[in-house]
């Protein structure tokens, strides 16, 4: 667990860094180890809450380099949050709609924004010098 805490630091100091995102401060980060209520291959891998600047990750039976995809795509809301993007105003009610980034226009860019920058970001990460680590399982 804690080399993969350790990964989960690295990436967010290579985003900041190198990707340009703006993720500082950090949030906080609490890894889901426990298994999700019911088979639905689309429920959740992790969110982002806003007003408490915390990212949540569901790791339980995921491989290493998918939770560090739900990391990276988190971290551009955090950015996201930090830039004003995520305000009342702009969001407006969206945010509680089961179908927000279907329904809300400004909701679905900022999802494409995160697929995208996030992707980017383990992609350019996983090929830099600074960031060869292993991948460790966080169990």
């Amino acid at each position: 667990m804690n080399k993969f805490k350790k990964q989960l630091a690295e990436l967010a100091w290579y985003m900041h860094k190198q990707c340009g995102a703006n993720v500082h401060p950090y949030p906080a980060v609490k890894l889901n180890n426990q298994p999700q209520t019911g088979e639905d291959i689309f429920s959740n891998t992790g969110y982002y809450d806003p007003q408490n600047k915390t990212i949540v990750l569901f790791t339980y039976g995921r491989h290493p380099k998918d939770i560090l995809r739900s990391f990276a795509h988190e971290m551009i809301h955090h950015d996201q949050n930090l830039s004003g993007e995520l305000t009342m105003e702009k969001v407006g009610e969206g945010g509680n709609d089961p179908k927000y980034a279907q329904n809300n226009k400004h909701l679905r860019s900022l999802e494409e924004d995160a697929y995208q920058r996030g992707n980017l970001c383990i992609v350019t990460g996983k090929r830099s010098e600074e960031h060869t680590s292993e991948l460790q399982s966080p169990a």
